[in-house]
Parts: structure tokens; sequence; C-alpha cells
């Protein structure tokens, strides 16, 4: 006996059944991302430029602005709570400003207390990886507090470089830990999920569509019963 198919009833699960398909198209993606990101991290990093993208390996000459810091609150390391702390440059010759982040720096036991982040005022060569960090989780919608060194909620360039009266290069430099005026290193991660996880994600899609299918079939067998 034919099983009667309304094609209308079909429509959530034909839509279920392309999630599988984008979760492995996004896990391309985010493989690709860290391949390349991988990649740079072997390269020998060249002169900071116009045409310098996120994630490449650069350097750049400079000199500090210690005045204008910012300490980016709410990171933790290793189970401890600190903060990324990010140093502007001046660089060389130039008009143009780059944040640096300068590294990790544990937080004191009274929090009006800030954490020492001097640095030397001498010229100083900085290589590192370029980032762009995305806004992520914040607990606040004040963002940044206003007596320098400041605390931000955020390392999003979109809000760090608004505490600035001058137009900062579009990218922070996540410095590398043999830098002079560096302080704790914490690795990059360059997406918070790895490909691992979207295949398991596809998997378990797939699955669920499967099931879904075999119940409206069975369903289709139980009312031509009755």
């Amino acid at each position: 006996m034919l099983i009667p198919v309304n094609l209308g009833k079909l429509g959530p699960y034909i839509s279920a059944s392309k999630i599988p398909t984008f979760c492995l198209d996004f896990n391309k993606a985010k493989a690709k991302l860290i391949a390349d990101f991988n990649n740079n991290l072997n390269q020998d990093p060249s002169y900071l430029s116009d045409t310098s993208k996120k994630w490449d390996r650069v350097f750049v000459d400079g000199t500090w602005d210690e005045s204008k810091q910012i300490l980016v609150d709410n990171t933790i390391n290793r189970g401890v709570a600190g903060f990324k702390v990010l140093t502007p440059l001046k660089i060389k010759n130039d008009d143009r400003v780059i944040l640096v982040d300068r590294g990790w720096v544990a937080q004191n036991i009274f929090r009006n207390e800030l954490p020492d982040i001097d640095v030397q005022k001498n010229e100083i060569s900085v290589s590192g990886i370029l980032e762009n960090p995305e806004l992520g989780f914040v607990l606040s919608d004040n963002l940044v507090t206003s007596t320098w060194p400041k605390i931000s909620q955020t390392k999003h360039l979109n809000v760090v470089s608004k505490e600035y009266n001058i137009d900062l290069e579009p990218f922070i430099l996540v410095a590398d830990p043999v830098l002079k005026d560096s302080l704790e290193y914490i690795k990059i991660i360059p997406t918070n999920m790895l490909p691992s996880k979207h295949y398991g994600y596809s998997a378990q899609w797939f699955t669920m569509f499967l099931v879904l299918c075999l119940m409206y079939i069975w369903l289709g067998f139980k009312k031509n019963e009755e």
C-alpha cells in the first residue's frame, strides 16, 4: 500500500537536512583559517604596511606612549583573573599609531590598585601577529573607564579606538614573548571552536534528520493501518 506524502509537511525536515551541510561548509572555512594562521606563524615577519592583513606576522619600529594604556578586564590565565595590556606604539618616521598587546598581567588583590605596566621610553622594534578581535561577551554597557590607564571590558578596536584622539591602525599587534617590555604571553587562538566540534554537530544533525524521516514514514504506515 502506498504511503501518502504531504510535501508541505516535509518542509521542516528538508530544511533540517540543510543544516549539516552548512556545518560542514562552515567547518571547511574554519579549517582553512587555522591552516592559514599556522602557516603565518612559521613565516619571517615583514615590516608593517598598508597591505598587511589579519594574522600576518609583522614587525614595526617606534616608541611607546605609556600615558595612554588600556587594560582589558576579565582576562583569565590558568585560572587567575587579570588584564591584557594594550600600549600605543608611535611608529617611527610616521604619524601612525598601532596598539600593541604586550601580554597578560595578574590583577591585584584590591581592584582599585592597578598592576605595574610601565615601559621603557627608548625606541623599540616590536614583532608579532596582527589580529582584529571580536567584541565578545561584555558585562556592562559602560565598556571603558574614564581615567588613564583605562580599563576596558573588551579588546574590540571599534570600542577602544574611541578613547584616542588619533586614528589607529586597523589591527592590534600581539607582541611576541621575546619583546623586552612583554608581559606574560597567552597563546593566540584564531577561533573559539575547533573543526572537530563542527564535524560532531554535523553528525548530530544528520542523525536527527534520519530519525525525523523515519518517524514520518512510521506515522504514514500507522495512518494507513487505521
